[in-house]
């Protein structure tokens, strides 16, 4: 089975180095019942964003950390608390190739909702009538390939089909996979920020990538300390953790005219996001799942 890229925010790796070209890795082995406790562990007490790497139905996940050196990575590995119940947990060095491999082997051409194509900078473009997004994830979350951005990226095709909708605000935007669609779906004003720096200057790359860089505001923002908020839009696109949307949610729903698009879901943490907006007055539109992950369309 393919290799699934599984991450309750968004999959970032943070690395300035003097050497540009290796850092450390952190290995972690769990059972999937352990992955939240683990990822919030690793937030929280070691400042990074994990990936999770797991295979479909797998009892097991794989939690991968990056620092800007193998020493780091050894410390942490000594302040694992027992209480996680690690299985296999392994301290080394990483290599820039490693990377670039890790991806052009797992990311492929993926074909979306009625006429979205994600395609690999790597890869040759198809030549028809389907909307084609470029992209090289670089450092940032963002391939198509999870079923939190399948979902907001086949949400966002309806949308537009049936909202006609003139802006939207893509908060945690990760590679920029959903604003470069937006525009290439015809929305004309898209803001799109993240809180790292590194993934802002990933977006322009893949934005410049499909010809509109001058076309998006991308920005530097933290959902819960900024006012991003200020100046709503049609949509609001938010695939990010459920912990943060359930926080942010009166500023989602402040930045909202028409629509907004959620996830970054646990499928047992859905009702609990819904009814929190239904709380401010919004309407549940639909929700779909794949059994780990969900995204909600809720409007105002």
């Amino acid at each position: 089975m393919a290799l699934e890229i599984k991450s309750r925010l968004v999959y970032k790796v943070y690395m300035q180095t003097k050497d540009p070209n290796s850092g450390g890795q952190l290995n972690l082995l769990i059972k999937i019942q352990q992955v939240t406790a683990t990822c919030e562990w690793v937030r929280a007490t070691l400042g990074k964003e994990p990936i999770e790497v797991t295979r479909p139905f797998a009892e097991e996940s794989r939690i991968e950390i990056y620092f800007d050196s193998l020493i780091e990575a050894e410390i942490a590995l000594k302040a694992l608390p027992v209480e996680l119940s690690i299985q296999i947990a392994e301290a080394k060095e990483y290599k820039e190739k490693d990377w670039t491999t890790f991806w052009q082997h797992h990311f492929k051409i993926t074909e979306l909702g009625k006429n979205l194509r994600i395609v690999p900078e790597w890869e040759e473009s198809p030549d028809d009538d389907k909307v084609n997004i470029i992209i090289n994830p670089g450092l940032s979350f963002g391939t198509g390939g999870h079923f939190t951005t399948q979902f907001c990226l086949e949400a966002l095709e309806e949308a537009v089909q049936t909202l006609n909708p003139e802006s939207l605000i893509d908060a945690g935007t990760g590679s920029g996979i959903l604003s470069i669609a937006a525009i290439k779906l015809g929305i004309p004003k898209i803001n799109a920020f993240d809180y790292d720096p590194i993934s802002i200057d990933q977006c322009h790359t893949n934005a410049a990538r499909n010809g509109i860089d001058d076309t998006i505001h991308f920005f530097q923002a933290d959902i819960l300390n900024s006012d991003w908020h200020s100046k709503p839009a049609d949509l609001v696109c938010a695939n990010i953790l459920t912990s943060v949307l359930l926080e942010a949610a009166p500023w989602i729903k402040r930045a909202t005219k028409k629509r907004m698009i959620l996830s970054g879901i646990r499928e047992i943490e859905a009702d609990a996001v819904a009814d929190t907006f239904i709380q401010l007055g919004c309407r549940e539109i639909s929700r779909d799942g794949d059994g780990q992950w969900c995204g909600l369309v809720i409007d105002v």
